[in-house]
């Protein structure tokens, strides 16, 4: 019996050979060595996130930029505590060191901003103080946190080593630097923001360059040109180039004309995929920020803004945030001022200009600190920034007519020997009025030791006042008594006062300067 004939066997494949690569294929490798693979989405990990490559999210960068500029904007005030718990400006020799110029290259505001900056980035920021014409705190040197080291001796001072320009080390003693710390496990060193939220920023860099590559490599166009007759290739490569230059560019959009053997086949792009990922990268903002306690609203994040939350953020900013931030500013400060000056200074960032309100609100909280008497208007002037008033009264406390101090309520009643009378209060019924008494009559104006008025009523017989008050006057026909209107600056004013008459005069009195 024939043998059936033999199946033919597929061809054998020979094995895949692993790829090797290339001698020119590029390896970025950064200073702190982290390896970052050519790649464009790379393998970042959690553990390869250091601050240079965490700045590099966009949200990073924008709360480090709020928590710097919002720190650099705060003026520097230097102050005194007295010991009645008084405080008082204080003006040291290195005042203008630490207010105005810390070194000659930088501003007040640009070393404030870069020290809050390396400390809202890295976790430390640091500062060389420097002796010189103006005492212990001449020159401030900023020192870039990953060229400085920090370790604590045995009696628990704290030294610096720094490395400088020429690769040395140059130690430093704690009272020769300022050292902003965030958060930290020991005291000593600040943890870097980072590092603890290292898989948000590794999410957030991943969906960067997968952005980038698809925008890079992506080959999806908005529609296919179909024909049923067979096109040569360089026929295919003009009809692209026409359609090209016909409809694309500025002229995207122009109706189009195609033969009757023609189609166009619009695309469908993945919408749900691209919604997603918008999703993904929306959530990026508010995860970071919560970390370093911003409010996502004030960073761009228009899903969380309402019309009616805008000031509420803007105060959690401040409360939350901001001020938080002031105090950590201001401690190495006063612990470098504090053995040269004394316990009782310290150093105050003013937050005050963040929380200006509109105009009608600081006019409001203006007049009502100036009529209790709190401010004065050159320095409601000096708050808006306007010139002052070259003049004393300019820098007294005013209050509104008809206020005053306990004391000085008993002492113009203890002065004047009556009670005086609420507006429109009624006379005692014990007395009838009469229209002349004393040589005086109703409605004439007359003149007493420190004030004047107008006579509204005379009596001859009874008790002006209240009876039985130590302040009520009692008329007779040899000692009538009278009520008058108390008059200022030549109007009447809502206080009667009660008056013997022969304390009154007709005219007022002359000063020394005119009877002379």
């Amino acid at each position: 019996m024939p043998k059936p004939p033999a199946r033919p066997r597929s061809p054998r494949r020979a094995p895949a050979k692993p790829r090797k690569a290339s001698a020119s294929e590029e390896r970025f490798i950064s200073v702190l060595g982290t390896l970052l693979e050519p790649s464009p989405f790379g393998r970042l990990s959690a553990s390869d996130v250091t601050p240079e490559v965490a700045v590099r999210v966009s949200a990073i960068f924008a709360v480090c930029r709020f928590i710097a500029q919002g720190v650099g904007v705060m003026p520097i005030q230097i102050g005194r505590t007295l010991p009645n718990g008084r405080k008082e400006r204080f003006s040291p020799p290195c005042s203008y060191t630490i207010r105005q110029r810390p070194n000659g290259w930088q501003s007040r505001f640009d070393f404030m901003t870069l020290q809050a900056y390396w400390t809202a980035l890295h976790g430390n920021g640091f500062a060389r103080i420097m002796p010189g014409s103006r005492g212990f705190m001449t020159t401030l040197v900023p020192m870039h946190p990953t060229r400085v080291s920090v370790q604590q001796l045995s009696d628990y001072a704290i030294s610096y080593k720094f490395l400088e320009a020429n690769g040395q080390w140059s130690p430093l003693r704690q009272d020769e630097v300022l050292h902003w710390r965030w958060m930290s496990e020991n005291g000593i060193w600040g943890m870097a923001p980072s590092e603890i939220c290292a898989t948000s920023i590794s999410l957030a860099r991943q969906l960067d360059i997968a952005a980038t590559a698809f925008w890079k490599n992506g080959a999806r166009p908005d529609f296919l040109i179909k024909t049923a007759e067979k096109i040569s290739d360089p026929a295919i490569a003009e009809l692209r180039e026409q359609f090209r230059q016909m409809y694309g560019g500025n002229n995207r959009g122009a109706p189009g004309v195609v033969s009757s053997k023609v189609d166009i086949v619009p695309m469908q792009s993945n919408t749900m995929e691209q919604s997603q990922y918008q999703e993904l990268r929306a959530a990026i903002l508010p995860d970071v920020c919560r970390h370093w306690g911003v409010p996502s609203t004030l960073l761009g994040d228009a899903k969380m803004a309402r019309y009616s939350n805008v000031e509420q953020e803007h105060l959690s900013a401040q409360v939350w945030c901001l001020l938080p931030w002031q105090h950590r500013m201001e401690g190495p400060f006063d612990m470098a001022l504090q053995p040269v000056y004394g316990e009782d200074v310290y150093v105050k960032l003013d937050s005050r200009g963040l929380l200006r309100g509109d105009n009608a609100s600081r006019a409001a909280l203006y007049q009502s600190m100036f009529n209790m008497g709190s401010i004065t208007p050159n320095e409601i002037r000096d708050l808006e920034d306007f010139d002052l008033i070259d003049d004393e009264a300019a820098d007294e406390t005013f209050m509104q007519l008809g206020f005053s101090t306990l004391h000085a309520a008993a002492s113009q009643a203890e002065a004047s020997s009556s009670d005086l009378l609420a507006m429109n209060e009624v006379p005692d019924s014990s007395y009838e009025d009469v229209q002349e008494a004393g040589g005086f009559s109703v409605g004439q104006r007359v003149y007493w030791d420190g004030g004047d008025g107008v006579i509204e009523h005379l009596m001859v017989d009874g008790v002006l006042g209240v009876e039985g008050s130590p302040f009520a006057i009692t008329a007779t026909m040899d000692e009538p008594a009278a009520s008058v209107r108390v008059y200022q600056d030549d109007q009447p004013t809502e206080f009667t006062v009660g008056k013997r008459v022969s304390d009154l005069s007709d005219a007022p009195a002359e000063s020394d300067g005119d009877s002379a």
